[in-house]
């Protein structure tokens, strides 16, 4: 069962007891190792990769693949949203604990930074356009690719 707009959940524990339904609904195991994993990822405090959060955890016994499993159930019980941005390697994650609606991300094409970013106007735009289409929006994927203020002035 995945999130909709209207059950945001903000709070890591509320999160791990929705993920621990999850896994049972699923008749998956609650391991130890999961709510370790999980408890990290919905605490770090932006994006990151599944290599960056495995670095985290390694010291606990965590291996990567069960790091890329359990990030890939985070995702599907939506309390994380796995990104492939144009202009970085492979996919990021980003934790949804209080930021269900629609944002966009600004790439830097040179260092891969990525920005988050809000837009009413946005929102209001694509909301509008599915609409008029018939369309029942769920998610969107904004992204501005180009070259971050650090990036410009270092390029000259």
């Amino acid at each position: 069962m995945r999130l909709k707009e209207e059950q945001e959940i903000t709070e890591v524990a509320e999160a791990l007891a929705h993920f621990e339904g999850f896994l049972r609904r699923r008749g998956l195991k609650v391991t130890r190792t999961r709510l370790l994993i999980a408890e990290r990822a919905l605490s770090m405090p932006g994006h990151f990769s599944a290599t960056e959060l495995w670095g985290a955890l390694r010291e606990q016994g965590a291996s990567v693949a069960t790091v890329y499993r359990t990030l890939e159930l985070l995702a599907e019980a939506g309390l994380v949203r796995r990104c492939i941005l144009a202009g970085t390697s492979g996919a990021i994650y980003e934790p949804y604990l209080g930021r269900r609606r629609h944002h966009g991300h600004l790439v830097c094409r040179n260092c891969g930074r990525v920005i988050e970013f809000r837009s009413q106007d946005l929102e209001e735009g694509l909301r509008r356009t599915a609409e008029a289409h018939g369309f029942c929006l769920e998610e969107a994927v904004i992204q501005g690719i180009g070259l971050c203020r650090e990036c410009r002035e270092s390029l000259g």
